[in-house]
């Protein structure tokens, strides 16, 4: 019973001086004006502020949740919008870099989002992990204020002004990969333009990639080089899924190996690799993505 008064002084502390920079904050970041605080004071408490509280202090973990999906569901319109010739696959990648775990950690910490996250920790041993799912509960707490048309407006705003719009661009690299693995195996890389021709006054290629006079892949772009990176990428993948079909021989060491020593995204990754962690409230302090 010592701890309840302290724990409740807490909270008065909390809703008399921090409201007002909630506010401005979600002015400053998403361009709009809260109109349920309590929704905030929610996105903004961690799950260590719920032990022994007997006041009915909720957690951010379900704001939490709802504002991952929300996130993902703007961010897939996004990329569906900006790039209308992709393929799922790519545009699941494309969504896996602006809005992985180390990019929610980074826009959070830039907008100082930690000095108002209510936790039992140390301001010094909050991890950035705990900054990430706060972003994430705003987000949420956002869906609910305003509902989805004007969260959508609201993410990409804040998304574009921290520069997480510009990593859907850091694509990889396929031909240089697909080449370096190509003479680690001793296996002949060439690339053969198929057919140029002009579309509206625009000129295309179609471009395959043969792999010991094999076609692995093919690709059409406004360049070689470009209609090149399509093809390389299409035989990627192809040889990582000949792994475990009627051509072993195609595939002497495994392309997931050179994947992981590039750096790369493997192609043989399910697409559940790409989805974000998030640490529970046992490991936040300990884990870093």
């Amino acid at each position: 019973m010592t701890n309840r008064p302290s724990r409740v002084l807490d909270r008065l502390v909390f809703w008399k001086e921090t409201p007002q920079t909630i506010r401005q904050l979600v002015r400053k970041e998403f361009g709009l004006r809260i109109r349920k605080i309590q929704l905030y004071d929610e996105a903004l408490t961690h799950a260590s502020m719920l032990d022994g509280d007997t006041t009915g202090l909720r957690s951010n973990e379900r704001l939490e949740f709802l504002g991952d999906t929300a996130l993902d569901l703007v961010v897939a319109r996004f990329l569906y919008d900006a790039f209308p010739d992709e393929q799922e696959g790519s545009l699941t990648q494309r969504k896996s870099k602006m809005v992985n775990r180390e990019t929610l950690n980074l826009v959070g910490t830039n907008m100082e989002l930690g000095a108002l996250i209510r936790s039992k920790m140390r301001r010094n041993d909050v991890h950035s992990s705990v900054v990430g799912n706060a972003l994430e509960a705003l987000i949420g707490a956002i869906y609910l204020d305003h509902g989805y048309e004007k969260t959508s407006r609201a993410v990409m705003r804040m998304l574009k002004r921290h520069g997480a719009d510009h990593k859907v661009h850091e694509t990889v690299d396929f031909k240089s990969k697909l080449h370096h693995w190509a003479q680690r195996e001793k296996v002949k890389l060439a690339f053969e333009v198929k057919r140029e021709y002009h579309v509206k006054g625009k000129t295309r290629y179609d471009v395959v990639a043969l792999l010991d006079e094999v076609k692995r892949g093919s690709g059409t772009g406004s360049s070689k080089k470009s209609a090149e990176q399509r093809a390389a990428r299409g035989a990627w993948r192809s040889v990582f899924d000949a792994e475990k079909s009627e051509n072993p021989g195609l595939k002497k060491e495994s392309p997931s190996q050179v994947d992981e020593q590039d750096g790369a995204p493997s192609p043989q990754r399910k697409r559940s690799s790409n989805r974000r962690r998030r640490p529970s409230g046992s490991d936040q302090s300990s884990q870093k993505q």
